[in-house]
């Protein structure tokens, strides 16, 4: 038996919201939106020839008049959707025309006036009645909020893959494996006498387990990156001496970290901005790892660069051109650089080896890789407001797990797990309150 979480209920909307679509301002074309349930019948009432609105398909292509108390007639093309079918899912009008802002104003007052059920739109709405309608998650409206204000293609980008469901998607499966395990361990106690096959607790603790691993791998990203807008972390790592500080500056094409031929020249980390193919990113630059800590200073400066290291979202291994069994050797005890044995998935796969004493100078194929890696990385981020937002829910989520799993007493376990359930809903909206949602929704402007 197969169940997903039901569906909330979603509110009936009887009014019609109406705002300026298009950009502040002059411009050779304006646009208002339209959408309610009264969206083409209030249309009708400012058109030429209101017979031409029809919505016999999904939607439709008007060329037409638009006729306004005490002025000409003028051009207009109208787009027309069903309900269902349009943005905000509900029957919906734009209409695009010369976009002078009088005009427009003007317009927008005249369909106000025509019915007490049309209104002027509030920040965010029309997003906001995609999200009640089911047309996007929560997440997803905070992807449209983020294109909007994306400063970068990497901002862009991040934005685009969370409006695809990149966040969504794999939350959602997660938390559909958890309501499908809870669906049946609670019919399992609420029937105990009719023949359903009950879980066995090591198949229950296993479910939970791969639950929680699944929810780790997203807050660890959201912990490393994302929560304050931080930008990817290169970090340059390697042996003493081998030439780290010295690829730093090639890199920034300045002086910025001190170079000298003695081991241990570097203690602190120094980090500068840059532009990585493209992609805005913190270079960083550590102290050499696998020496023995000759004091107190040496000892921070390697427990810094263990901490950065679990933070990057590339890291570039400097050697200094020795052979290959004694470059293998240096990455090994790389990996192998206490306590870090447990992540050397983490770090094989986010991690580009570069000699740095060579004849050739391959600065472009190091760019290059270390690129990939920064892409990859995005293609899995958040955008910071959705990052600071879910961060509680997954913990809580992996709080609740927790004890679920140490848990002997079935019904209690039960709890633990209808709570992570609920927690990673409110990430995707399918648990929500008024408040959240006024959080969310406020940051838009008027007419998105």
């Amino acid at each position: 038996m197969s169940l997903i979480p039901p569906k909330k209920r979603l509110p009936v909307i009887h009014d019609t919201i109406i705002a300026r679509a298009s950009a502040p301002g002059s411009a050779i074309r304006g646009i208002v939106r339209v959408s309610g349930q009264c969206a083409v019948s209030v249309v009708k009432t400012i058109v030429e020839f209101p017979d031409a609105l029809t919505l016999e398909q999904r939607s439709n292509c008007v060329h037409t008049k638009i006729v306004l108390p005490q002025l000409p007639p003028f051009p207009t093309t109208l787009l027309l959707w069903n309900e269902g079918h349009s943005y905000t899912g509900d029957e919906t009008v734009e209409i695009h025309t010369i976009g002078s802002p009088v005009l427009l104003d003007a317009m927008m007052a005249t369909l106000i006036s025509a019915s007490d059920f049309v209104r002027l739109a509030k920040p965010g709405e029309f997003t906001l009645r995609a999200f009640l309608s089911g047309r996007l998650d929560l997440a997803q409206a905070e992807a449209v909020l983020g294109v909007i204000d994306a400063a970068n293609d990497a901002d862009l980008k991040t934005a685009l893959h969370q409006l695809a469901g990149n966040v969504s998607a794999p939350l959602s499966a997660v938390r559909r494996i958890l309501f499908e395990t809870l669906t049946q361990l609670e019919a399992s106690l609420d029937f105990a006498d009719e023949e359903i096959p009950a879980i066995s607790a090591q198949e229950l603790r296993q479910t939970l387990a791969n639950a929680f691993d699944h929810i780790e791998q997203i807050r660890r990203k959201i912990t490393h990156r994302g929560v304050d807008g931080s930008k990817p972390k290169i970090v340059l790592t390697g042996p003493p001496n081998a030439g780290k500080s010295t690829l730093y500056n090639k890199l920034l094409q300045e002086e910025a970290a001190l170079v000298s031929p003695f081991a241990g020249t570097t203690r602190d980390y120094l980090e500068s901005e840059i532009d990585w193919d493209g992609i805005p990113a913190m270079l960083i630059d550590t102290a050499g790892i696998g020496s023995e800590a000759a004091g107190e200073l040496d000892e921070f400066a390697q427990t810094k660069t263990q901490e950065l290291l679990k933070q990057a979202d590339a890291i570039v291994y400097c050697c200094d051109g020795l052979s290959h069994t004694e470059t293998q050797r240096h990455e090994e005890n790389m990996f192998l650089f206490p306590p870090l044995r447990a992540s050397v998935p983490l770090f094989e796969k986010k991690t580009v080896f570069f000699q740095t004493k060579t004849a050739n100078d391959p600065l472009e194929s190091l760019i290059k890789e270390v690129g990939t890696l920064l892409r990859r990385s995005l293609e899995y981020g958040m955008l910071p407001n959705t990052a600071l937002r879910c961060r509680e829910a997954l913990i809580s989520a992996e709080e609740s797990l927790t004890r679920a799993m140490d848990l002997t007493d079935s019904s209690l376990s039960a709890l633990e797990i209808r709570s992570a359930v609920n927690q990673l809903g409110l990430i995707d909206g399918s648990v929500h309150t008024e408040d959240i949602l006024d959080s969310i929704f406020s940051r838009f402007c008027i007419g998105k």
